[in-house]
């Protein structure tokens, strides 16, 4: 696989420099400049929005998606080694919906150990909303939403080109990825990204066995823009492949530093994604948008050697319609549906949940009014939602039989969901307010899972009589700026019904422990808070502190609850003469404080504090940028509570240093 991303990157590359080569002259006597992304501002909204752009996450030293979220407030992730989930204010899996390219990932993201997997290559910006948004998203979006917003048109030139290099100290891990754009009328874009690490090793310079993973992308896009009609048309390709730990021997085995994923348990996933965004401006006051999808998605797990165990073939089919209206008094009225088939089927040896078919459907009005005055702008928010999803579950193999503890069954499932909120600017001070719910339906884990669970010598029963899980999430927030000086608060509580969760049972099954999914009531309720000082290319300096609690009604802790955490980030950008070719040179520096998480559920470990220190460079000379990192840098031997190997006797990674060059021609 890595041979065939290789060679199809290296024939990209020779055509688009002999399509450069025939271009007028004209079009190549450009200035180099390095151009950077635009990061949005999100103040006409009322909902808690923020986002990290793809300098950033490279500013960072982040070496996945997940990753590069983690390093926001408020924001942390579910690790198995290079595995990761990220986590929003506690909640993560199917509780926080993913979009890419307008569509929601289907990725079978109800199993702890199956990550995100998704790379920075070719991607403009990540745009976080925290909180529930089922009013425009739909189900699982009940913590939030991570919106991947793939790269666009920056530049006017006809041709844009840009060759990028990951090195990793930690991991010896190599990167590269290269991307070209042609525009006009018809706009064409392509991207081809090849990345492979090693084991990770953990603070003290240990190596964690069968850590390492390697990512491929292949990446096409076509825009049309017409006088009243633009469609963009996506489809993403990528592979990846995880190893991971199924014991604490494991752990006492030496790496071999391979790259290789034949002799040790791993995952391996093949997506496809096919995606049409269209809009169509219908008069002066109505455009109707229309999105269509179909998704891919092949999961396998080798658990011994080269045998397939686990074989999931996921495919989805969506169709999401919307028209939008223009009236009075700057009132935009929008109105849709949206639809969604999905088909699971096993092809493997073992089995964790069934052949399943699942259709969607929803309709849905929101309606938005932007505010503006000499004293004061906002925005008010509001509207309703229907949702209903039909889940089949299909007899499969001897997994569930009709004399089996859960045999195959039909179940729907259905709920209203509405939101409603006020964003309101004046002054030096800033608030927003916001009350929305969310749902979503057991997953199949959840409603039919009857098995073992992997890696560990539990059996996991569901339950197929599972309700709907609903919230109700209240969301303050407040920013007050002088100058260059700002403070900014978000508190907010997130309440919800029919909670599902695992349990253990007390009691055995064919001799293993037997753990239940269970629904309660419970709170998550916290407060984020920083301030900031930013002055323009010469010095930049954020504190932000992030708390978190959440119970069940009965008084328990919920598992898989991130610490209290403290965050220091600052650059200095170091003046230099005119003449100089290099320019925004600059220093960073960071600090992360983790606090001690000593309210663990029934069946987790308290987790002791650790701090970590950071630190960067960059600098832009013409058209490269050359960006180098360090995360901890102390090479500090800590577990984070999220990390579900510390129960396996392994430490999260130690020192590692990231180099980032980027060309852009």
């Amino acid at each position: 696989m890595g041979n065939i991303y290789g060679f199809l990157i290296l024939v990209i590359f020779c055509y688009s420099n002999i399509y450069s080569q025939t271009a007028p002259v004209e079009n190549l006597d450009l200035k180099p400049v390095f151009i950077t992304e635009k990061k949005p501002v999100f103040i006409s909204t009322s909902r808690n929005v923020t986002a990290i752009t793809n300098t950033e996450m490279k500013e960072r030293g982040a070496q996945t998606l997940s990753d590069a979220l983690a390093t926001l407030p408020g924001v942390s992730q579910l690790t198995t080694g290079a595995i990761s989930k990220p986590v929003i204010r506690g909640l993560f899996g199917n509780r926080i919906q993913i979009n890419v390219a307008g569509l929601r990932l289907e990725d079978q993201q109800w199993e702890d150990e199956h990550g995100l997997g998704l790379s920075d290559a070719g991607v403009e910006r990540v745009e976080l909303i925290k909180g529930p948004a089922a009013l425009l998203f739909g189900s699982d979006a009940m913590g939030g939403v991570i919106n991947v917003v793939e790269e666009e048109l920056r530049d006017k030139r006809p041709l844009e080109q840009d060759l990028n290099l990951k090195l990793f100290s930690n991991t010896l891990g190599l990167g590269v990825d290269y991307g070209f754009k042609k525009q006009g009328k018809n706009s064409f874009l392509c991207r081809a990204s090849a990345e492979n690490h090693t084991d990770y090793r953990s603070g003290g310079g240990e190596r964690v066995p069968n850590t390492r993973f390697a990512l491929y992308n292949l990446k096409f896009g076509h825009i049309y823009q017409g006088k009243n009609f633009r469609s963009e048309n996506r489809l993403l390709t990528s592979y990846s492949a995880f190893g991971f730990l199924t014991d604490s021997s494991q752990v006492l085995a030496k790496s071999d530093l391979g790259r290789n994923f034949n002799d040790g348990p791993h995952h391996s996933v093949l997506l496809a994604i096919l995606s049409s965004r269209n809009t169509v401006h219908l008069n002066d006051h109505s455009t109707l948008q229309l999105t269509l999808g179909y998704q891919s998605n092949l999961r396998q797990e080798q658990e011994r050697g080269n045998r397939t165990d686990l074989n999931l073939n996921l495919n989805t089919g969506s169709l999401n319609a919307s028209i939008q209206q223009n009236l009075p008094h700057n009132w935009l009225w929008t109105n849709g549906f949206a639809t969604l088939f999905q088909r699971n089927t096993n092809n493997g040896g073992r089995i964790i949940v069934p052949d399943a078919s699942i259709l969607e459907g929803a309709v849905f009005s929101y309606i938005k009014r932007l505010m503006q005055s000499e004293k004061y702008t906002g925005a008010f928010e509001a509207g309703v939602r229907y949702d209903r999803r039909q889940i089949n579950t299909l007899r499969t193999r001897d997994f569930n039989t009709a004399s089996s503890l859960i045999p195959p069954f039909s179940k729907p499932f259905d709920d209203f969901n509405g939101a409603i909120g006020q964003s309101l600017q004046f002054g030096h001070w800033a608030f927003k307010a916001d009350a929305s719910t969310g749902f979503r339906a057991a997953n199949l884990a959840e409603l039919a899972a009857n098995g073992l669970h992997e890696g560990t010598p539990n059996w996991y029963l569901g339950n197929p009589n599972m309700k709907v899980e609903q919230c109700l999430n209240l969301d303050l927030s407040g920013t007050w700026q002088l100058k260059n000086f700002s403070a900014r608060g978000s508190i907010f509580s997130n309440r919800f019904f029919n909670y599902i969760y695992l349990s253990p049972t007390g009691t055995e099954y064919f001799g293993f422990p037997l753990y239940r999914y269970l629904q309660d009531n419970a709170v998550f309720k916290g407060f984020e808070t920083g301030i900031s000082w930013e002055q323009a290319q010469h010095l930049s300096l954020s504190l932000d502190y992030s708390y978190l609690s959440a119970r069940r009604d009965d008084g328990r802790f919920l598992p898989f609850i991130p610490a209290n955490r403290l965050i220091l980030n600052g650059k200095y950008f170091i003046p230099l003469p005119e003449r100089f070719a290099m320019k925004h040179f600059y220093a960073a520096f960071g600090m992360q404080y983790v606090g001690a998480q000593n309210n663990p559920a029934q069946y987790e470990t308290a987790t002791p504090d650790y701090t970590l220190f950071n630190a960067g460079l960059g600098v832009q000379i013409h058209a490269m940028r050359i960006l180098l990192s360090g995360r901890n840098l102390t090479d500090r031997r800590y577990v984070d509570h999220l990390s579900r190997l510390k129960y396996l006797g392994a430490y999260d990674m130690g020192r590692n240093i990231v180099l980032n060059v980027s060309w852009q021609f």
